[in-house]
């Protein structure tokens, strides 16, 4: 619990809003997917929109118009070919270390990898500190419950911490 809480603590401190982005692809993605207020319905029927995680979520679904993806999870492991969007439930990365080379193999230039609670624990913010450091990851965006990761070959390598 300690652990979480100055993990949230340093990433208060850290984070910045739109103001602070400099990246005209991630700016566009704050402030007219991450700070956008409209209602949108589920874009899946499954996908849960009562929890902040769940809207934000969606309204990433919703902005990109993702059509295929892979959900990783502990008991289930779906691998099609090149995808949207790849979905890492913190379960699965707690339990096991993500094969960082088989995950960019799936993905292209406009693949996002989400990683849900990056900070759940120092084993989780360890693989996460890995994305981040990775040099075929060119985009990541920290918003504490989300981590997202882009390939975006067009891009100088940065990070950015995000409140949402």
């Amino acid at each position: 619990m300690l652990f979480r809480l100055k993990v949230y603590l340093q990433f208060l401190w850290n984070s910045k809003n739109e103001h602070g982005v400099h990246s005209p692809f991630v700016f566009l993605l704050v402030t007219n997917c991450f700070y956008n207020r409209e209602n949108f319905k589920p874009f899946f029927t499954h996908l849960e929109t009562k929890t902040k995680k769940g809207r934000l979520l969606n309204k990433l679904f919703h902005y990109f118009q993702f059509q295929e993806g892979i959900y990783l999870s502990e008991n289930k492991k779906v691998i099609p070919s090149i995808v949207d969007f790849i979905y890492i439930d913190s379960s699965y990365l707690q339990a096991n270390s993500i094969e960082l080379n088989s995950i960019i193999a799936l993905a292209n230039n406009n693949t996002c990898v989400i990683f849900e609670n990056p900070h759940y624990s120092k084993a989780t913010e360890m693989q996460w500190k890995s994305v981040v450091a990775n040099s075929n990851f060119n985009v990541t965006i920290d918003t504490f419950s989300l981590g997202l990761a882009f390939i975006r070959k067009e891009q100088v390598k940065e990070h950015f911490t995000i409140r949402v």
